[in-house]
């Protein structure tokens, strides 16, 4: 018998509860109930030494050969104003008043419940065994998902062929071609003269930054608290800041959506049945034709 929109709904309905049921929308570190292995690598940013020299900014360029932006009104470099395709680590000065400003460090923060690698079709995004968010650009279809489902805004697609409108995604790997050619680490952390970054096994990392936080706030710098140890799984871009996470447009609660995980495991595999019925239909459709034109001609 064929199957009515009243059946398919029926299906469809059962197949996510039990997906719901299941457990399969919860991220890896919900399913999981612990956060990162230690051992990971990682990057911690500490605002309270960072003096906005720009080094790792420049150093990020360099190393991954990264175009500079012109500014758009004098048509020279100026310094950029967001994360793009061409820039993966950013200072920017963090105003709170008058008399109260420091400068910040924006880049990949290398989720351990990542979106941008759970809504990947082509697994061009993943996680690499150290930790960090890997990109494979051979194998990017710049579909723009993962553009579209970070909370933090870092992929961005670069338009590689103007003819047919194909383009790529860019985003910060943690310098992994360094990391795997045992070169060492990312560059702006090697780069930072005064230590505000630095890169290592992310449980000493970890160990550091909570004691350098209790330091601050005994200081009376009762403000400063540590950011991206539980947030979206656990981070590997841990950060010290001085303020909420929003005065840094950053989000307090990076979960990756419920909505990434359940494009990965309903929508998409649901869209490739979808697909494969109405090829199947079509093909039915063409050869129930050709029988009724082959009948015709009997007659």
């Amino acid at each position: 018998m064929p199957l009515t929109r009243r059946d398919f709904i029926k299906i469809t309905g059962t197949g996510l509860g039990a997906t719901l049921a299941s457990g399969a929308l919860l991220s890896p570190a919900q399913a999981e109930g612990d956060g990162p292995p230690p051992d990971d690598f990682a990057i911690l940013y500490d605002s309270s030494k960072c003096i906005g020299c720009r080094a790792c900014q420049m150093a990020c360029k360099r190393w991954n050969e990264l175009p500079s932006e012109p500014d758009s009104a004098l048509g020279i470099y100026d310094t950029p104003q967001g994360l793009s395709d061409s820039t993966w680590t950013l200072i920017k000065l963090n105003k709170r008043s008058e008399d109260d400003w420091h400068f910040f460090n924006y880049q990949c923060m290398h989720c351990t419940d990542a979106a941008c690698v759970t809504v990947c079709p082509s697994s061009a995004l993943f996680k690499d065994e150290r930790g960090f968010v890997a990109l494979d650009h051979d194998k990017c279809i710049g579909c723009g998902y993962c553009t579209r489902f970070c909370p933090y805004g870092v992929p961005h697609l670069r338009t590689e062929n103007l003819l047919t409108g194909s383009a790529k995604a860019f985003k910060c790997t943690f310098c992994e071609d360094r990391v795997w050619g045992g070169l060492g680490g990312p560059f702006c952390a090697e780069t930072c003269p005064t230590g505000a970054l630095v890169w290592g096994q992310r449980g000493d990392l970890l160990d550091t930054a909570k004691g350098r936080v209790s330091g601050l706030q005994q200081q009376g710098m009762t403000s400063a608290r540590l950011y991206g140890e539980t947030e979206a799984g656990g981070l590997h871009r841990l950060s010290i800041m001085f303020d909420e996470p929003g005065q840094y447009n950053l989000p307090s609660d990076p979960q990756s959506p419920g909505t990434a995980r359940a494009w990965q495991k309903i929508i998409q595999p649901l869209g490739e049945v979808v697909f494969g019925a109405t090829i199947v239909a079509a093909l039915g459709a063409f050869l129930v034709a050709r029988r009724n034109v082959r009948m015709e001609g009997v007659e």
